[in-house]
């Protein structure tokens, strides 16, 4: 068996990591959310009783927004839209992330008397790790999803430098936003507040949640992660009925059998 230069080992570890799904993103949009100020604090408050892990971090006229550090998961709502992130999708299952947004959004829209719907929307974020963004263009050039720039352009000397590979289709009422691009990440954690603040100040769901963010943030890694991005919004405008649940897990099957592939081909 010949030997394996550290390089090496790393070209080879790049090469056999399927895509990663690194964070999901879901929104509503709404009209009539009038009662959100009126009744934003109930529904911080029921949410912080109900759900196990959530805790209100900021509330204003603005948005009330909420977080799950030991899940790394975002939440935040208004008079006319919910927000939820997952920042590491891949820590959880699927329906998992779906139990936690149908949990916040059932106590947001019954509090806020929702019934008319805008806009409902999910987003799922794949990397395909690769060892530099000069790799990650280079394979974005096997995308059967491309660019035909004219010989008259790349024979006048323009070289395509980076490549951005967006496409929207629609079936059956819902749009898909494609995009294939290549990406350098980095991670980084701001401090919040309640870290900063003197611990003896905090309540007791303030100091779990200070606990479990200084665990998130010791979890921390400064190394950049090149990769091809797979990012797929999927979108319907409004929607007659609204099953948080039935919606996210089509999208996603959607989303693994028609656009995954993608990434696999490159």
């Amino acid at each position: 068996m010949p030997t394996l230069i550290p390089g090496e080992l790393i070209s080879i570890s790049m090469k056999n990591m399927p895509p990663l799904l690194d964070n999901v993103a879901f929104e509503i949009r709404y009209e009539s959310g009038h009662l959100y100020f009126d009744r934003c604090g109930q529904c911080l408050l029921d949410i912080e009783r109900e759900c196990p892990g959530w805790t209100p971090i900021t509330v204003d006229i603005q948005t009330g927004k909420l977080e799950n550090p030991s899940k790394s998961l975002h939440a935040s709502f208004n008079n006319g839209q919910f927000n939820f992130t997952a920042e590491k999708a891949s820590k959880l299952t699927m329906k998992e992330i779906v139990k936690e947004i149908s949990s916040l959004w059932n106590i947001i829209q019954a509090n806020l008397g929702l019934d008319e719907f805008v806009r409902i929307g999910f987003r799922l974020n794949y990397l395909l790790a690769t060892e530099s963004t000069d790799e990650a263009d280079r394979r974005l050039q096997r995308s059967k999803i491309n660019l035909v720039i004219p010989d008259s352009v790349l024979n006048d000397g323009y070289i395509i430098k980076h490549r951005q590979l967006i496409v929207v289709l629609d079936k059956d009422g819902t749009e898909y936003r494609v995009e294939l691009a290549a990406v350098t990440r980095y991670e980084g954690l701001a401090p919040p507040d309640l870290v900063r603040t003197d611990p003896r100040m905090l309540s007791k769901k303030q100091k779990e949640y200070r606990i479990a963010k200084l665990k998130q943030m010791a979890e921390y890694s400064a190394n950049p992660m090149f990769a091809v991005n797979l990012n797929v919004d999927c979108v319907r405008f409004n929607p007659e009925t609204l099953s948080v649940e039935e919606f996210i897990l089509k999208q996603t099957e959607v989303v693994g059998k028609m656009f995954l592939p993608l990434l696999g081909e490159l």
